[in-house]
């Protein structure tokens, strides 16, 4: 019964990855859908059938785009709460539909076009180039038997992506839908507002005890008491185990003869370097004015020049600001015939010209840094602890097999522990806030799972992060309840006087926008003694200005009234309640059209054929007997 709990993604964002990745499967990586081959049909489109093995592989692999996309995030939950088998046999059906229509029209893909789409994808490259090892590692992760089955599922691909990319094509764009984008996209406007905060009304929002006892009366739900369990605990903690646990002297002598290169340090050189940089095709005489380069700066340093200051105005490498210091470095860490100069000088000395992959270089070896060795008796107490750890560890884990063993034959927590002499500890009740107080309860993970269970449901052991096996058992669920008037009086005004601002907030803001016509924006906050907010010109993205008033819902409104007039309703900020006025409408100039106009002319093609294709597939469908099997999409 041990299992690790694992958190699922159910965000709005999760959801946005996965319909991304979905749509992606339209054109990419879906397998050889005419093999046929399984026991009964998820779909039908004309009488020819969608096999079990096809859906099953097209859905294989979204789950494991999923799962290397989400890693731990990702469940099989979670996909089906997305749709993903409804999404995928959907996308396998308007494949098959487009294949046909691709073969009627005679759409082909040569075997060079492939050659140079699979050569070209990123995913199969090495270095910058095409690396047909990871090319067959790759496509038989994949799920592909051979290369030749993906280039094949390729060849289809680029016909269904010819046969889309004509469609999309297709849409026709006129010079006024691309003005129309371009000025809403790149129109600014300077906005104004009088905004009323609700706890400036505290105030004047006094509550009697009769409209109190009323509020309480109408949102009782508010006043509950929290969930209270009370709970059997068993803690199996290595760290108590470990000091009943004996480490003979042998064997933490055995651990450091076996570690004792952990404990080594090998002879380090700290050394200097000019480099004058060479390069693979370098003609002759660039190659010799690099040697004449080098040959200089070792002019200078046999005449007395300090090597520092000669690699600080010398040296083409990026240590030259640090006079060309490399720092200490091991053996063999240096290209070799850097590295066998240095090992070879004397300290202070300075090498002969050297030259390597990266140039010519001159050394001066500053430092040596002798080999050493941690003697036994330094990390003696170290070793011993991490054996005490490493069998406290182990005991911990098989006490708590012992205890999933004993939980199998007893009838309760308590009596499974006693049969093994384990401590059994009881808490509560506590509600989850007051569970924070307790070291084990505080584990997140642990405590939604202990709060999630009802007595009497089998105890499970689980792993914390310390590990530690905890095993607890509820042994009493107190449900909420609503707490008594006397007890939450407190809060209970304090609510109803918010509520009570909150509607003298709204009740004035909607007075301040019925009478805002026929004043100015200085006059009505003046009238009513509100703050005022002006906006920097700001464009409907908010680019332009990042007060927190413009949130999307007052750029959205404001762009959608005249210069010079208020919006129609009162909107909500973070600030409070806010009257908002068009004070500015700034037309994108003539130039910064002609600039953009190819840019914006593209988005407006993209998305006029996006929705060409939807209605294209669409009416395509229209014209086909398609049927979908959900029992069998059930069995997934």
């Amino acid at each position: 019964m041990l299992e690790t709990m694992r958190n699922q993604a159910q965000s709005w964002i999760a959801k946005l990855i996965l319909g991304g990745i979905a749509l992606s499967f339209v054109l990419w990586g879906i397998g050889d859908y005419f093999t046929g081959g399984g026991l009964q049909a998820v779909a039908e489109v004309d009488g020819k059938p969608v096999s079990e093995a096809e859906f099953y592989q097209v859905y294989e692999r979204q789950l494991n785009a999923y799962r290397a996309m989400l890693g731990k995030r990702f469940s099989k939950d979670l996909a089906d709460n997305m749709g993903l088998k409804q999404d995928t046999i959907q996308i396998i059906i308007n494949r098959h539909l487009m294949l046909a229509i691709a073969e009627e029209l005679g759409l082909t893909a040569p075997a060079a076009t492939v050659l140079a789409r699979v050569q070209a994808n990123p995913a199969f490259q090495s270095a910058g180039s095409f690396d047909a090892r990871r090319y067959r590692i790759l496509t038989r992760n994949m799920g592909f038997r051979t290369p030749a089955d993906y280039e094949a599922e390729t060849r289809l691909n680029l016909m269904v992506d010819a046969l889309q990319n004509a469609i999309m094509a297709s849409a026709i764009v006129s010079e006024q839908e691309i003005r129309d984008r371009f000025t809403a996209e790149y129109e600014k406007r300077q906005l104004a507002a009088i905004v009323v905060d609700p706890d400036s009304m505290k105030a004047k929002a006094s509550v009697s005890d009769e409209q109190a006892r009323a509020y309480y009366e109408a949102h009782k739900d508010k006043y509950r008491s929290p969930l209270r369990l009370k709970l059997a605990v068993v803690d199996i903690a290595p760290e108590t185990l470990a000091a009943d646990i004996a480490v003979d002297e042998k064997e933490i002598r055995a651990a450091y003869e076996s570690r004792i290169a952990e404990f080594s340090r090998p002879e380090q050189r700290r050394a200097r370097h000019i480099l004058v940089r060479t390069r693979k095709g370098m003609s002759e005489e660039e190659r010799a004015a690099a040697r004449r380069k080098i040959e200089s700066a070792q002019a200078r340093i046999k005449a007395g020049e300090d090597f520092a200051k000669v690699a600080r105005e010398v040296s083409e490498d990026a240590t030259a600001g640090k006079g060309g210091d490399l720092g200490f470095f091991d053996h063999s860490v240096m290209v070799p015939a850097f590295d066998k100069a240095v090992f070879s000088m004397q300290k202070g000395e300075i090498s002969d010209i050297i030259e390597t992959r990266f140039g010519y270089h001159l050394i001066q070896l500053v430092d040596i840094r002798k080999a050493s060795e941690t003697p036994f008796e330094e990390v003696r107490d170290k070793l011993a602890d991490e054996i005490r750890a490493a069998r406290a560890a182990e005991e911990a884990y098989n006490l708590s097999q012992d205890l999933d063993d004993a939980l199998g034959m007893e009838d309760s927590l308590k009596a499974a522990a006693e049969s093994l002499n384990l401590p059994v500890r009881e808490v509560g009740p506590v509600s989850q806030d007051e569970a924070l107080a307790d070291k084990l309860l505080s584990d997140p993970s642990l405590r939604t799972q202990v709060f999630a269970t009802m007595p009497g449901q089998p105890v499970e052991i689980t792993e914390l992060e310390n590990g530690h096996f905890v095993a607890v058992e509820v042994l009493q669920r107190i449900e909420p309840d609503v707490l008594p008037y006397t007890e939450v009086a407190a809060r209970v005004y304090e609510d109803a006087r918010q509520e009570k601002a909150a509607q003298m907030a709204r009740e004035l803001a909607d007075k301040m926008l019925a009478e805002a016509g026929g004043k100015t924006l200085d006059a009505l906050a003046e009238t009513y003694g509100q703050p005022k907010y002006i906006s920097k010109p700001v464009r409907s993205n908010g680019t332009g200005d990042d007060a927190s008033w413009l949130t999307q819902g007052v750029l959205d409104a404001a762009f959608r009234t005249a210069e010079g007039q208020w919006v129609d309703k009162v909107l909500e900020v973070p600030q409070g309640l806010a009257v908002v006025q068009v004070q500015r409408v700034i037309a994108p100039s003539e130039e910064e059209y002609a600039s953009k106009r190819d840019e914006i002319a593209g988005e407006v093609k993209r998305a006029k054929g996006a929705v060409r294709f939807a209605r294209w597939m669409a009416s395509i469908r229209d014209g086909h007997e398609i049927i979908i099997n959900q029992k069998a999409l059930e069995r997934f």
